[in-house]
């Protein structure tokens, strides 16, 4: 009986330790900080402001929806990211759809995810927000 219970608290702190978040999730944040208009809306550049551990690299991918009339432009982009562990910015460019419609001023809601690893571990952050996109 004592092996039993000595193999479940052994499992049960198992577990804990491998769901506890790493201090590089805890400490990662991303936050779009604006949105510019390229090429008449073809395109538009989104900022961040990423915070995360020294070291971890990778990218991330980007989503913008506005809506357009009674229609919603909507594009996709991607960004690469070296880690400082320090705020930096980041812009990515956002390209319409083939087909689409173009972006324009106004609220649009950008949204995406990164994928930010080093040797031995990756990191994930999703971020969504509204933004106003200008000229």
């Amino acid at each position: 009986m004592r092996r039993i219970t000595t193999t479940i608290a052994l499992l049960g702190l198992s577990l804990v330790v491998l769901l506890t978040p790493s201090p590089a999730s805890a400490a990662s944040t991303v936050e779009v900080t604006s949105a510019t208009l390229v090429a008449k809306g073809v395109a538009v550049d989104v900022t961040l402001t990423v915070t995360c551990q020294s070291g971890l690299s990778g990218t991330t991918e980007l989503t913008l929806r506005q809506r357009s009339g009674d229609r919603v432009a909507y594009g996709t982009g991607w960004a690469p990211l070296s880690c400082s562990g320090e705020p930096q910015t980041v812009t990515g460019r956002v390209y319409t759809e083939a087909g689409g419609f173009a972006f324009n001023k106004g609220v649009a809601l950008a949204n995406g995810s990164f994928e930010l690893c080093e040797q031995e571990y990756c990191d994930f952050l999703q971020f969504s927000d509204t933004v106003r996109v200008t000229r």
